[in-house]
């Protein structure tokens, strides 16, 4: 896991409306600053005692092992602060590596929290204003993070969602497309005709138009009927003729 997905974790096990949580806080603010925390989470519910928790981020054990060195820097943060944690993917700490003061949170990929080591209860000093004014300035960088995170969600979530619909409709044009390929293959071979040569197209479509207009298609028994029905109109005038010679010889 990377310092994101470990923020993103602890974002979402201490959210709203129990607690504001607040990121790179340090404990003052211009030159009146000396160290960071990786994060601050205030509880809003006076019946948890409006606690204050902070916390350290590590993702390597090389990282924690050089925090492991000095881990008094975090004393002008930390001493405004109930509790003291530090948070990790699983394997980075031993709980015996832990300073006295400290508790342990580990993150799974997933995401889910889980206390490995209680952080013990300290004895925070008075919230000073040079502290409170570190809080609201990372507040305000805190919406604007928010918010870009929510517009970069909204997008990812756009574009996913147009190229299933690009994909879906590349997908239907190309069954109309071989089910129209199979119907002029079928045309084709069943006609003896060529419709996809050049010029060829305009004097099959007339052929095609005259057949139907004619009606044949649709009359009793087809064409065999139509031929019958032509040869003994056809006999009828013959023998018409020879019977009545003089009657046709005037027409």
């Amino acid at each position: 896991m990377n310092t994101a997905e470990v923020k993103a974790a602890l974002r979402a096990r201490f959210c709203a409306p129990e607690w504001a949580i607040f990121f790179e806080v340090a404990d003052g603010t211009g030159g009146n600053h000396n160290r960071w925390a990786d994060a601050v989470a205030m509880n809003m519910w006076p019946s948890r005692g409006l606690a204050i928790h902070g916390f350290e981020i590590k993702v390597s054990r090389s990282d924690w092992l050089r925090e492991l060195k000095k881990p008094e820097k975090s004393g002008p943060v930390q001493q405004y602060c109930d509790r003291w944690w530090i948070v990790t993917p699983k394997g980075i700490v031993k709980r015996e590596e832990l300073p006295p003061t400290w508790g342990l949170y580990e993150v799974s990929e997933a995401g889910a929290f889980r206390q490995v080591v209680e952080a013990p209860k300290l004895e925070p000093i008075p919230v000073t204003r040079d502290f409170m004014a570190a809080i609201l300035r990372r507040a305000s960088g805190i919406d604007a993070e928010a918010m870009a995170a929510a517009v970069s969600k909204e997008v990812v979530r756009q574009r996913a969602g147009d190229h299933a619909r690009v994909t879906a409709e590349i997908e239907r044009l190309s069954r109309e497309e071989d089910s129209l390929r199979k119907k002029v293959s079928d045309f084709e071979r069943i006609s003896g005709l060529s419709i996809t040569g050049w010029g060829q197209s305009e004097a099959v479509a007339n052929a095609v138009k005259f057949v139907l207009e004619t009606g044949i298609m649709k009359s009793y028994g087809g064409i065999d009927a139509l031929a019958t029905r032509a040869e003994t109109f056809a006999r009828d005038c013959r023998d018409a003729a020879i019977k009545f010679p003089s009657e046709f010889a005037k027409s």
